[in-house]
């Protein structure tokens, strides 16, 4: 990652951004300083700004961050959106199966591609005019499945507020480590996540607190794996993942958490597990103030599907 902090003199004042960008950046195109500004990656006063245009005056600190693979043709990431990934499409809200490995926001690294974008060039594709997405909530990078976006900030704001009263309904489903035989429920207190290693803790003081309950969907015995389903009461980061691995069944690929709880399976499972077996399978929500609440489900990813065939067959 490029950085570079820059203090704005006499000589910048009264300057768009990106041409204050490439001024004060030796070999900075005012085009690549653009593309920057559109990406999120300038700052001004500790404030993200992508308004190229935006005027900026003496004393103001523009800090901007860019990663050089973004002007290098065909390094972005490969990821993509397609047609068949979009579940529902009405009343203003659109459902995607997200993919893994692609993040549900922006990072601070404009070279990796984040939702938003993407199925913002896959609606125009389609023919669909330009729309002000915002995003409802989250899935981690490596999470698959029902993703929340709204076309439109009153949307927005309509479903947000179905969230912080938990009358929306999300399940998920997992594959973890060990032979689970009944429910069971969690319930603890979540830190934030941790800047130094990027992990949620279980604290006893000082955190949010949090509630899961798993169900038994299918164990396999002779693999010691389960497929269990989720049902987040509330919505912390990290939160089923941390919740299985203080039960003691982390789910099935994933790097962050359950690190000595694993044990050996076939070389062709673990292939499959290419990324954490967590799938937001289906969602429940109103979809306007009328209207009866609508669920709709996620099919499993190749990657979840092709583990569970794999396990029914050994």
């Amino acid at each position: 990652m490029e950085r570079h902090s820059i203090q704005v003199s006499y000589r910048l004042n009264g300057m768009r951004l990106d041409a204050a960008i490439s001024e004060s950046i030796p070999g900075l195109s005012r085009r690549r300083a653009k593309a920057i500004v559109d990406m999120g990656g300038a700052y001004v006063n500790k404030k993200r700004v992508r308004i190229a245009s935006k005027t900026v005056g003496k004393g103001d600190r523009i800090d901007v961050e860019y990663n050089e693979k973004l002007f290098e043709p065909g390094k972005k990431e490969a990821l993509s959106l397609k047609p068949e990934d979009i579940l529902y499409f009405e009343h203003d809200i659109i459902i995607i199966n997200k993919p893994a490995g692609l993040p549900s926001q922006a990072t601070r690294d404009q070279a990796v591609l984040h939702v938003i974008p993407l199925l913002d060039k896959l609606l125009g594709e389609m023919g669909h005019k330009k729309m002000d997405l915002q995003l409802v909530h989250r899935l981690d990078k490596d999470t698959t499945g029902a993703l929340v976006i709204a076309t439109n900030k009153d949307k927005m704001t309509f479903l947000t507020d179905q969230f912080r009263q938990h009358s929306i309904q999300k399940t998920y489903h997992a594959l973890v480590w060990g032979v689970i035989e009944k429910s069971f429920e969690v319930k603890c207190m979540l830190s934030a996540i941790q800047p130094n290693t990027g992990k949620v803790k279980v604290v006893k003081s000082g955190g949010r607190s949090s509630q899961t309950h798993f169900e038994v969907i299918k164990a396999y015995p002779n693999l010691r794996v389960s497929l269990v389903n989720c049902r987040p009461i509330t919505g912390r980061s990290h939160q089923i993942r941390v919740h299985l691995d203080e039960a003691g069944h982390p789910i099935i690929g994933d790097k962050v958490y359950g690190e000595g709880k694993r044990h050996q399976l076939p070389d062709e499972l673990l292939q499959a597990a290419s990324h954490q077996l967590l799938h937001a399978a289906s969602i429940r929500f109103q979809p306007t103030l009328d209207a009866a609440p609508v669920e709709v489900t996620a099919p499993y990813p190749e990657s979840f599907a092709g583990f569970l065939r794999l396990a029914d067959s050994l």
